[in-house]
């Protein structure tokens, strides 16, 4: 079982500071994770509408203005638009690239063998 790694106390102290200014710690930020940081995070959560747990999690720190502005959001993103676009700008490319070989080849062998298939049976019509 893997545990996700504590924070440090530095990141715990900015944490500290932030819950203060909302009014939910009391005391001086000390860097550790004990039960008056734990309580103000659970009070956080819950007028925030955020699952009280107690625990630090990315809508938590965001809340706090101290989460990536990307944590949670930027993976989904890309991969709408790369989904729905890449289909749109890939499939034109490998049909027209397909169009033009097959159909250089095609227009000279076509024409040669109908003028093929016309000289053989001119002949055998005139013959029968």
């Amino acid at each position: 079982m893997h545990l996700p790694a504590a924070p440090s106390p530095d990141r715990i102290s900015e944490i500290q500071s932030a819950l203060a200014r909302g009014g939910y710690y009391k005391g001086d930020p000390n860097g550790k994770w004990d039960s008056d940081t734990i309580a103000a995070t659970e009070k956080f959560q819950t007028a925030n509408g955020l699952d009280s747990t107690g625990k630090l999690d990315a809508p938590t720190l965001q809340k706090l203005g101290l989460g990536s502005d990307i944590a949670g959001v930027s993976a989904p993103k890309p991969v709408v638009p790369n989904c729905c676009s890449a289909p749109s700008t890939s499939t034109p490319p490998p049909a027209s690239d397909h169009a033009a070989p097959a159909s250089e080849p095609l227009a000279p062998s076509a024409p040669a063998t109908t003028a093929s298939n016309s000289a053989v049976s001119d002949p055998k019509s005139p013959q029968h």
